[in-house]
């Protein structure tokens, strides 16, 4: 995940508890907002992880309780021996490994977003050779991170009466005050990186978008934000060059962008 990612999770997450007035946006505020962010990510991954070992746990009781109701085992009391399952059996274990996959994923994807400065050393030992092994993990810069995330809100905060206009244009002509918040925060962050930010491309813009409408919403809201800026791109990519907002009506649909 690079640092612009980072920064572009963080802004999602402290958006809707920053102050209404440009005036009253200082860096000190952000940086204490995500300082809280953070600890709330940590605090969310720590339940991931939770959740998985109860799963893990869950299943491993199954197993446990399908080998020792077993007639082979009928007369095991140290020890119980492996018994053959049922392919609907299997299912309801791999269901709940699967689900116990998810969150270690998520959990895993947390640390990422703590940011910390410079490198970490981590040594891994073979179970079968002894051999120990030195990884170093490479941390994103913060203040990179602060930088880009000052940048990103800053810059909507400065033109957001332009950007609502411009997610008005949108063939879809939603209204602002009618789209779920977490929707409205992203697309509007992603409008404020498409017009005014050109040293990102348009279709980075798009796709860090859908992304991040992965992470924090659903598939419904990802095809949602996907067909808002998939209009809006070729807008945006002449707004860049002239400075002026074209016709919507004139332009064609971009095809849709996945996620990274």
């Amino acid at each position: 995940m690079t640092a612009r990612s980072i920064a572009r999770e963080l802004a999602v997450i402290v958006f809707p508890q920053l102050p209404k007035d440009r005036q009253k946006l200082e860096k000190g505020e952000i940086s204490s907002l995500v300082v809280k962010a953070v600890a709330m990510l940590c605090d969310y991954a720590k339940q991931n992880l939770l959740d998985a070992n109860a799963l893990l746990l869950k299943a491993s009781e199954s197993l446990a309780e399908i080998e020792s109701e077993h007639p082979l085992n009928s007369e095991n009391i140290d020890e119980l021996v492996a018994v053959p399952v049922t392919t609907g059996q299997l299912r309801q274990q791999l269901d709940l490994i699967e689900r116990t996959l998810y969150f270690v994923s998520e959990a895993l994807d947390i640390p990422e977003t703590l940011v910390q400065v410079g490198q970490t050393t981590v040594n891994t030992t073979c179970k079968k050779c002894k051999t120990t092994a030195e990884h170093h993990i490479e941390h994103s810069n913060p203040s990179e991170v602060k930088e880009f995330l000052y940048r990103l809100v800053e810059t909507y905060f400065d033109n957001r009466e332009q950007i609502d206009e411009f997610i008005k244009q949108a063939r879809a002509k939603w209204k602002i005050e009618r789209m779920v918040s977490i929707d409205r925060d992203i697309v509007r962050l992603a409008c404020a990186e498409a017009f005014y930010m050109p040293d990102i491309p348009v279709n980075v813009c798009i796709s860090e978008a859908v992304a991040l409408s992965h992470r924090f919403a659903d598939e419904r809201a990802a095809k949602f934000i996907n067909g808002i800026l998939g209009d809006l791109a070729e807008v945006a990519s002449s707004f860049r060059r002239s400075g002026v907002l074209t016709n919507l009506e004139a332009t064609q649909p971009m095809p849709e962008i996945q996620p990274k």
